[in-house]
This record gives structure tokens, sequence and C-alpha cells, in this order.
């Protein structure tokens, strides 16, 4: 084999070495890059979720107010028909 042949051989695969860790490298930051974009995206869905999950509660605060005005209001009813009950038989 000739010299120049192994120094062109040398050559070729340093520079193929050279592209392989450069090819690693942007695969490298390519793959950081997508993490961080999921990451702030689940940040954000974290707060969305979050969100929900208080307006969800105040929700069944509201419900549970509502259901609880409601007996009373149904007790009162009740207790109205009771004393109409009461003056028709008295008459």
């Amino acid at each position: 084999m000739s010299t120049g042949l192994i120094i062109a051989i040398v050559v070729v695969v340093a520079i193929l070495l050279v592209l392989a860790v450069m090819a690693a490298r942007k695969r490298k930051a390519e793959r950081e890059r997508e993490r961080q974009r999921l990451s702030e995206q689940a940040g954000g869905h974290r707060q969305e979720a979050d969100l929900h999950a208080s307006k969800a509660q105040e929700h069944e605060e509201t419900a549970q107010e509502a259901a609880e005005r409601a007996e009373r209001e149904r007790r009162l009813s009740q207790r109205h028909g009771e004393k109409a009950d009461d003056l028709e038989q008295k008459l």
C-alpha cells in the first residue's frame, strides 16, 4: 500500500469520526430541546389541572351549599304544610 493511500484512508476515517461526533452532539442538543419543551408543556398542563381542580372544589362547595339550602327549604315547607293542616282541622 502506498503512503498516499494510507494517508487518504486516515483522513477519511478522521473526517467520518468528526462527522459522527458532530451528529451525536446535534442529536443530544435536539433531545435536550425536546425534553425542555415537554417539561414546559407538562408544567402548563399541571397549572391547568390545578385550576380545574380548584374550580371543581368551588363548584362542589356551591353544590353542597345549595343542597343544604334546599333541605332547609324542604323542612320549612313541610312545617308550613303541617301548620296549614292543623289550621284546616281547627276550622
